[in-house]
Formats: C-alpha cells, structure tokens, sequence
C-alpha cells in the first residue's frame, strides 16, 4: 500500500468517525446512547477528528513515497480499501440498523430491576440546606417537600420510577412520596407474574450511568383497572396515588392509578 493510500485511507476514516459523532450531537440522536455529562466531549471529540482528518489529507509529503510503493505487492487485496472496510461498514450498518431505542426483548433479556439494592448507591440531585442557611428549619424538622418536588398543574409531584423506587428502601425518600398524587412517565410492561387479579401492570424507565450500553430497566408496579393494557414499550402516563406496600418483606413502590394514558416520549429517555 502506497503512502498516498496509505494517508487517504487514515484521512477517510477519522472523516467518517468525525461525521457520524457530529450528527448524533446535532441530530439529538445521542440522547439515546450517552449520559447528558459526555454529550459535549463527544460532539469536540467529531470535531477534532474532522480536523485531523483534514491535516492528513491536505499535508500529504511525497517524501518517501516510492518506499512505501515497493510494499504494494504485500497487499494483494488493495490494503487500504479492506482497512477502510473493515474499520467503517460495520459501523455505517450499526448506524443505518440501528432504532435508537430498546425493545422488550432486550429489556426483559437485561431483566427489569426492582429493587434500588441491584443499583449503584442513591445520591439526591437535591442537597438541602444545613440549618440556618436559606430558610432551613433551626429546629432540626424536615425540609418542606414541596420546596424542592416539581409538581404539575394539578398539584401531582412530578416523580420518576427510579425515585419511587429508591423511596421504597429510603425511609426520608418515602416519606416524601407516599401516600401523596404522583405524575409518573414510563414504557408499559406487562406484568408476568404477581398479578393473579390482572390489575398490574409494570411502569420501566431505563437507568443509565454512563451509556446504553449500561442501561438497567427500571420498573416500578401499577395498580390499575383489570384488563388495562397497551402494546408492550408504549409510553404512557400515570396519576395515582403513591403507596409502598410490603410484599415478599420488603417495601415496593406501587402506584393507585386514576388515570392513565399514552404520552409522547420525554426528552430525556434516560434515568440518570
């Protein structure tokens, strides 16, 4: 393989690679594959592979170049088209194949988590003040919820499965919740066992602490009217009520539905 091959071949990869990074940022497609904190890095990483990319291809030297010819016959094949493809068509496939979203398969095959303890330690999003700093309580009592739960138009706390499900082996997380209107979003799962009277149904979010690739199917149960169903992986929306019963000893999180419904995708379609 020449050194001319040899440098358009290198040039063309990192091309390809620079593109298809630049696009996913662009496109929104990342949001499917990659936690929010590498969204950026991966998107200067695109652009840094599109100028070296660049540099090979506009600074080629002829020096030496015959050198490198006498090496031609050692690639029979045409050394630098097979690298090209065998670096670049499985990743062009995996691109154009891929849905960006998970099926049930897939998600029963990773097994659906039920209990906070088979995920990494709970850390709040929400660190509250010490006492006496910002209006907190001197009296060592709780924070006030509703200073830091979102709630909807109608008074729901804006919850997700993996909050509920941390509530029901975190004794201040559950008391946050339960017994209290919840709004929840999540992909319907029918619930194969536990559910003699067919009243449950499974709600799943996917939790992610890095990439999809370590995605872990969240899921928390609903108690809803017998006979509600909706194609598996639909999304839907859930207000009820939040209880954490105990079954099998232990708490589970389980929502009273009164009212569900099938809802857009959220932006995110990760827990993180």
């Amino acid at each position: 393989m020449s050194a001319k091959t040899s440098r358009f071949s290198a040039s063309a990869i990192l091309l390809v690679w620079g593109i298809i990074l630049v696009y996913f940022q662009l496109s929104g497609r990342i949001d499917s594959y990659l936690h929010p904190d590498f969204h950026i890095p991966t998107f200067i990483a695109g652009i840094v592979l599109l100028a070296i990319s660049g540099t090979l291809l506009f600074t080629f030297q002829t020096t030496g170049q015959s050198q490198a010819n006498d090496c031609g016959s050692r690639h029979p094949f045409g050394g630098g088209i097979l690298a090209i493809a065998l670096l670049l068509v499985p990743l062009l496939c995996a691109v154009w194949i891929s849905q960006g979203r998970f099926s049930a398969s897939t998600v029963m095959n990773r097994g659906i988590v039920t209990d906070s303890a088979e995920l990494p330690t709970f850390s709040s999003p929400v660190d509250p003040d010490l006492p006496g700093e910002s209006g907190a309580p001197v009296d060592g009592s709780m924070m006030d919820p509703s200073l830091y739960l979102k709630k909807n138009a109608e008074g729901y706390i804006i919850a997700e499965t993996v909050d509920l499900l941390y509530g029901a082996s975190e004794e201040g997380m559950r008391a946050d919740f339960e017994n209290k209107d919840v709004e929840v979003k999540g992909q319907f799962i029918s619930m194969r066992t536990g559910n003699p009277n067919g009243d449950r149904f499974q709600l799943m979010r996917l939790f992610v602490m890095c990439c999809a690739a370590d995605a872990r199917p969240v899921a928390i149960t609903v108690q809803a009217k017998p006979g509600t169903q909706f194609p598996e992986m639909t999304w839907v929306k859930v207000l009820g009520k939040a209880t954490f019963p105990v079954e099998g000893g232990r708490h589970i999180a389980v929502i009273e539905a009164s009212a569900i419904s099938e809802t857009e995708p959220p932006a995110e379609s990760f827990n993180y």
